[in-house]
């Protein structure tokens, strides 16, 4: 009787082919779930920036009130019924936002957009309204809406 120890070359060769047939598939799964991971943390980074920026804004301006509106695409200065005056800027190529306290030279919310994102600033002026929209290029999702009642 022959005593056989050990593997032929053939099993080993055929181990190691499924092997990497199987590594190769983990690390295409792993590397999908972490491209997953990183959208839904930007989406979440994106709404909690959104959610802050209006909730700042809208509050300050819904309790006080607007005297005067002027805008471009980069900068609004709202002049508020107490007199203050206050400016949404946007900055750095578009990426950045600043909501400044002019009078009291108070900078009350600053926030930076992920690469790839733009902010631009659009304002709708009618009889009853003031509408503001800070939109986000091609993601409307992130887009931002101040509005306040003409008295």
């Amino acid at each position: 009787m022959k005593n056989k120890k050990g593997f032929t070359l053939v099993e080993v060769a055929i181990s190691v082919s499924l092997l990497s047939f199987v590594m190769v598939f983990l690390l295409r799964f792993v590397s999908e779930i972490r491209k997953d991971e990183d959208t839904i943390s930007l989406n979440t980074e994106m709404l909690l920036n959104k959610a802050i920026i209006s909730k700042t804004i809208n509050e300050d301006i819904n309790k006080l009130g607007i005297n005067s509106l002027t805008c471009s695409n980069t900068k609004c200065t709202i002049t508020l019924k107490n007199n203050k005056t206050k400016t949404i800027e946007i900055t750095d190529d578009g990426n950045k936002i600043t909501y400044k306290n002019v009078t009291d030279d108070e900078i009350e919310l600053s926030k930076k957009l992920p690469n790839d994102y733009v902010f631009n600033i659009k304002k709708t002026e009618n009889t009853n309204l003031y509408l503001i929209t800070i939109e986000v290029d091609s993601h409307e999702e992130y887009n931002i809406e101040i509005v306040n009642k003409k008295s």
